[in-house]
């Protein structure tokens, strides 16, 4: 049952030779985009550095003021991923699910939020999976959306590439000077435990073992005197996201892409940044030694208030040597990094992120015609995440009734249960689109009590009923209230306060 990994095998193509990343190089590309999602400065500035070395010296580096947008990455995730934009409902035949334990469990691990931070590193990384985990200290059920290629180690079924068998992922808080620790799933055995195997030595697996597949000293885990997992309702604790299938290939691949328009456009704006800077000063100070004011460091200050003067001080005499000006091309480096990211967000139908957009007063029709391939994504999007979503729910489920035994969920409230998603917030004309659905009110295909459980999904049609009888009595009592404070305020008006039609008439004539 050892791993098949395609993209390390070689191709020879008319005579070239192609072959994939491999295990060890997937998992740095996997590490760089950690960095960037996680919005690592220290990290993102060292990478920085290392790329600016193949074009320039050292030294010239480390006097730089590096520039980093840090915050591009997840900013553009948050584009691209709008399923989880207006927040999920829980929904059964009957409408609203009303069993108050299952919407406290669901509250407990923020599913909404974990929903929405899947989903982003799902589509960045292509494959996910959240695990869900009890902590027994706090009595706390949470989920951990943290396992990808980078920190996890997955040997997938011999028979069915694309899940999962083992499943080892290393526990610092465990580990030791000496030795590492991992926490391993065995999903063939039903096993769990620590392995522990000496630093910088690689966690590898027996397959032909019968139990304990992981090398290393084992240890159960918890208050375990064997090393069995526990009897979760759903099986093990992990749900798999994957946004595309790759053949052979468990983890697929990531938007690796991303990640080099960033660091390109980091070098590009620290070279235009040094550039500038330096050419500034070399203007002032080539050919001849200045004399000005000093700062506190020794330093020359330059500007209108302290400017520089040859060395003898005023003089008629020119200093020798000409100045030399330098052309900057600050505005062709920011249209160039305008123009990759006007591409890359053409290519997933939104805005650019770093880019101010114009302001324009579009009519219903191009407002729809605009927001049509968000919504297409979004329905595409939708059948990506429905299965793991509802595998994640019952996850939650089973660990919790594991756990809690005086506290369970009941398991028939997931037998009719739906997730039904709602549609992103995008703009619209709003007047255009009440007119719109007025003149279906008159032919019959739409209706008040429709239009209103559209715009509240949560209702049920009681619900929906009350909420417009309570609206149109409203209306009248605060009509009438309206009414008699302006006839009673007013000079010009002196007429009887009585039936609210009858009063507006009056004032007619």
């Amino acid at each position: 049952m050892a791993k098949v990994n395609l993209s390390g095998n070689l191709t020879n193509l008319g005579g070239t030779q192609i072959r994939g990343a491999n295990a060890e190089e997937n998992k740095s590309l996997a590490f760089l985009r950690e960095i960037f999602y996680t919005e690592d400065n220290f990290a993102i500035k060292q990478i920085l550095k290392n790329d600016l070395l193949k074009y320039m010296d050292g030294a010239d580096i480390q006097r730089m003021k590096l520039i980093t947008l840090d915050y591009f990455i997840p900013t553009f995730l948050k584009k691209i991923c709008n399923v989880y934009d207006t927040q999920p409902l829980f929904k059964t035949d009957n409408g609203m699910v009303q069993d108050e334990r299952f919407t406290d469990l669901m509250e407990e691990v923020d599913i909404t939020s974990k929903f929405g931070t899947i989903f982003e590193r799902m589509r960045y990384n292509n494959t996910v999976i959240p695990q869900v985990k009890y902590n027994e200290k706090l009595d706390k059920i949470f989920i951990d959306t943290r396992l990808n290629e980078y920190n996890t180690t997955v040997i997938p079924m011999m028979d069915y590439e694309l899940e999962w068998g083992i499943i080892a992922y290393k526990m610092t808080a465990y580990s030791t000077k000496k030795s590492d620790c991992y926490y391993v799933w065995d999903r063939e055995l039903n096993e769990m435990y620590y392995s522990f195997i000496s630093n910088n030595s690689k966690l590898e697996f027996d397959l032909n073992k019968e139990t304990q597949r992981a090398s290393g000293d084992i240890t159960p885990i918890g208050d375990n005197e064997d090393i069995m997992a526990p009897e979760y309702d759903n099986g093990m604790p992990f749900t798999t996201y994957r946004y595309k299938d790759c053949y052979m290939d468990f983890w697929g691949n990531g938007m690796d892409s991303l990640v080099e328009l960033v660091r390109s456009i980091n070098i590009l704006l620290t070279i235009c940044n040094d550039d500038t800077i330096q050419e500034s000063i070399r203007l002032l100070i080539l050919n001849f030694n200045p004399t000005g004011v000093e700062g506190e460091s020794g330093q020359l200050k330059t500007g209108l208030r302290h400017p520089l003067f040859v060395e003898e001080g005023y003089s008629d005499i020119d200093p020798e040597g000409n100045i030399v000006s330098a052309d900057l091309y600050n505005d062709d480096i920011i249209k160039l990094i305008e123009s990759l990211t006007d591409s890359l967000s053409s290519l997933h139908n939104v805005d650019n992120i770093i880019k101010k957009n114009l302001s324009q007063n579009l009519s219903g029709v191009s407002l729809r015609l605009k927001n049509e391939p968000l919504l297409r994504q979004w329905a595409h999007d939708i059948n990506k995440v429905r299965k793991s979503d509802m595998e994640l729910i019952k996850d939650v489920v089973a660990v919790n009734n594991y756990h809690r035994p005086n506290n369970q969920v009941d398991n028939s409230v997931l037998d009719n249960l739906e997730l039904e998603y709602q549609e992103p917030q995008v703009v619209t004309d709003v007047k255009e689109e009440y007119e719109l659905e007025r003149l279906k009110w008159d032919d019959g295909t739409s209706s008040p009590l429709l239009y209103v459980m559209r715009k509240n999904p949560e209702f049920t049609e009681e619900e929906a009923r009350d909420y417009l009888k309570k609206n149109l009595s409203d209306f009248g009592e605060l009509n009438v209230i309206s009414t008699e404070f302006i006839l009673k305020d007013s000079d010009d008006l002196r007429l009887p306060v009585g039936n609210t039609d009858d009063v507006i008439e009056e004032v007619k004539n």
